[in-house]
């Protein structure tokens, strides 16, 4: 374990009797790694955002990131897997993590999946530096080995777009087809319109689904300003119960303003132009002087509607960003039973003006929305963890937390949760510690009821 890995052990013991005695919805669960908390005591791991980490169907969790192997210049992908109960999980790889090298460069893994066989996709990009660079996809088999059916035989393949510009282009997003195509989606970089939306369909073999659009490909721009220097980018993707899929991130409207932004996109690749008239749509909360908007993360709730979360500019004279919350119906019209207008705001300033962004939502088993994410803690702009949780309305939920939020202490100098899951009815929030250079990967679980009734312990 990493020096910062002892700095939380420590950190988390000595808070379990105070756990234990007070706990409320929303406390750290002591039965979980230590107080509640794991590290995968690699602190070479590099910070990427979002990522969101994944329960199998037995329990077990898996996280990625980039892992800082050889100086700036060289990164891998790195992916870490923990038992149910917060252990190392030493069936992966032997010490419950893995690095995949895509040829020397610099990979970074964004994104995780898990097929219904056990084997595990992870996503991101992959270039000889920071200038350029392609979709990157790798496929483990379960114990973490490379899966040599996928990839030619090597368990990795390469996407690139190649549209322009500085030819960068990085996957942020997973979705698995009940056929086993895999779907990616990121930002592409394009000499004609900036940055757009971009999507890969692959063949479970990780070959390029030429059904899909031709090319396997699809970009996406909202086209508004008519600008090269424009930035639309995809962040989520989910499918729907017809196969369409949909893709979530920002767009840029005018100057250095940005919306929420939302695609839907048929099964051949094709723009849906039944949703929102013309396949897109964008969402502007505008409740500050930049009118800036941006959306991290996506789901579909179990009635079909849309829930995006992210930030949303609040300040009058600096930026003050706030947690913002949209849903919407399953046509991409604003749900007028949520919040206003189908969005909510809520606030953490921890300090005046302070940037508070969620980064992950989930829909829990009572169908309340948990979200979790970090906040500004102090003028020297380190992060602390949130999670906070939504009542089906929009409205706080007063059970969870204080007040609805609950702000986190994990020991660290900064600490980001950046996606969140469900482990059976308990909450598994994951993310990033920092402490001076060192940077590590963990999860957290969560109590929810004040009983483990997981199923995992």
């Amino acid at each position: 374990m990493g020096s910062l890995g002892k700095v939380l052990a420590a950190v988390a013991a000595s808070a379990l009797a105070c756990n234990a005695a007070s706990a409320t919805d929303g406390e750290l669960d002591p039965a979980f790694g230590s107080g509640g908390v794991a590290v995968s005591g690699v602190t070479l791991a590099g910070f990427e955002l979002p990522t969101k980490p994944v329960v199998q169907p037995d329990g077990k969790i898996l996280t990625c990131s980039r892992l800082e192997n050889a100086g700036p210049s060289q990164a891998e992908f790195f992916i870490a897997r923990f038992s149910a109960d917060g252990s190392p999980d030493a069936s992966f790889n032997f010490g419950g993590t893995v690095s995949v090298d895509f040829g020397g460069g610099i990979d970074r893994c964004n994104a995780i999946a898990v097929q219904p066989d056990g084997k595990i996709i992870a996503a991101g990009s992959t270039g000889a530096d920071t200038s350029t660079s392609d979709f990157a996809v790798a496929r483990l088999n379960a114990d973490g080995t490379l899966d040599p059916t996928f990839g030619a035989g090597t368990g990795k393949t390469t996407v690139p777009f190649d549209l322009g510009n500085t030819n960068q282009d990085v996957a942020d997003a997973i979705v698995l087809q009940p056929d086993n195509k895999i779907i990616v989606a990121g930002i592409v970089d394009t000499a004609s319109n900036g940055n757009d939306f971009g999507v890969v369909r692959l063949m479970p073999d990780g070959t390029r689904d030429t059904t899909f659009n031709s090319t396997g490909r699809v970009t996406v721009g909202f086209d508004f300003p008519a600008s090269t220097n424009k930035t639309d980018q995809a962040d989520a993707v989910v499918l729907d119960d017809a196969g369409r899929i949909l893709v979530s991130g920002i767009a840029q409207t005018d100057g250095q303003a940005f919306d929420f932004a939302l695609a839907r996109i048929l099964p051949s690749g094709q723009l849906d132009t039944n949703f929102d008239a013309d396949g897109r749509a964008t969402i502007g909360f505008d409740a500050g002087a930049s009118n800036s908007d941006a959306s991290y993360q996506m789901i579909r709730d179990r009635s079909g509607r849309l829930v995006m979360v992210g930030a949303a500019d609040t300040g009058t004279s600096e930026t003050n960003n706030d947690v913002a919350i949209a849903r919407l119906r399953p046509n991409g019209t604003p749900d007028p039973t949520f919040g206003v207008g189908g969005k909510v705001i809520v606030p953490f300033d921890i300090i005046a003006n302070g940037n508070d962004v969620a980064t992950g939502v989930v829909e829990d088993s009572a169908g309340r929305l948990v979200l979790v994410g970090a906040a500004t803690s102090d003028l020297s702009f380190n992060f602390r963890s949130f999670a906070l949780r939504l009542r089906g309305d929009g409205t706080l939920d007063q059970s969870f937390g204080s007040f609805g939020k609950k702000i986190y202490l994990f020991g660290a100098t900064a600490d980001l949760f950046m996606g969140v899951t469900l482990q059976g009815t308990q909450i598994i929030g994951g993310g990033q510690l920092t402490s001076g250079t060192d940077v590590d990967n963990f999860v957290a679980r969560l109590l929810v009821d004040l009983i483990f009734a997981d199923g995992f312990e």
